[in-house]
C-alpha cells in the first residue's frame, strides 16, 4: 500500500491509504500523479494540489489541464475533493513502530497528536537513540516498497515508556539508587 507524500509545509503527514486502488483517478493531481493535498480549484474547474499548483503558476500561468489562463488569486480551497479525501482509511505512519491506528485521513492529525508510538510525544530521553541504534545497520539495507509499515514489535525503550505505573516506579527507584551508589 503505497505510502503518499507530505501534505502541507510544516507538517510530515504521511498517508498510508489501506485500499489505495479504491481512490478515485478524480483525486489524483495531474501534475504530482498523487492523491490531492490541500486540493486548489482554479476557475476552469480543473483542481491542483496547492505545493503542486502555485509553483506551476509562477511559470507557466496557465492550467496544466486545458492552458487557460490562471493568476494565483483565482484560486479556491476545494472543500469538497478534501472532505471525499478525508474519508478515506489509513493507517497510523508509526504502525511500524507498534501504532494499531487505522481511520479516516481526517482522523490522522488528531491520532498523531496523542499517539503513543509519535517521536515528538516521547520523553526526550526515549528519543534519544541509544548508541546501538546509531551504530549497527543491517547488513543488507531494507528497500522501501512503498507499501504500509507492518505492525512491528516496540522498542524496549518504547515498552518501558508504556509499562504500568507500579512498573515505572520500581524502574525510576532502580534508577535513583544506581545514582546514589554513584
Amino acid at each position: 500500500m503505497p505510502k503518499r507524500k507530505e501534505c502541507s509545509e510544516g507538517t510530515d503527514v504521511e498517508r498510508y491509504f489501506l485500499n489505495p486502488e479504491s481512490v478515485s483517478v478524480h483525486l489524483y493531481c495531474s501534475i504530482c500523479q498523487d492523491v490531492f493535498c490541500e486540493p486548489q480549484r482554479a476557475p476552469c474547474g480543473h483542481s491542483f494540489c496547492k505545493k503542486c499548483i502555485l509553483p506551476w503558476l509562477r511559470n507557466s500561468k496557465t492550467c496544466p489541464e486545458d492552458r487557460k489562463r490562471v493568476n494565483p488569486g483565482e484560486l479556491h480551497h476545494d472543500f469538497i475533493l478534501e472532505n471525499i479525501i478525508g474519508d478515506q482509511m489509513v493507517a497510523c505512519p508509526y504502525r511500524g513502530t507498534g501504532c494499531e491506528f487505522v481511520g479516516q485521513l481526517q482522523m490522522l492529525s488528531s491520532h498523531k497528536k496523542s499517539c503513543d508510538f509519535n517521536p515528538d510525544n516521547l520523553p526526550d530521553f526515549l528519543q534519544k537513540p541509544s548508541p546501538h541504534e546509531t551504530e549497527c545497520s543491517p547488513a543488507h539495507p531494507l528497500e522501501d516498497d512503498g507499501s504500509v509499515p507492518t505492525l512491528g514489535k516496540p522498542s524496549l525503550k518504547m515498552r518501558l515508556f508504556r509499562a504500568s505505573e507500579s512498573q515505572k516506579k520500581l524502574l525510576i527507584s532502580m534508577f535513583d539508587e544506581k545514582e546514589d551508589k554513584k
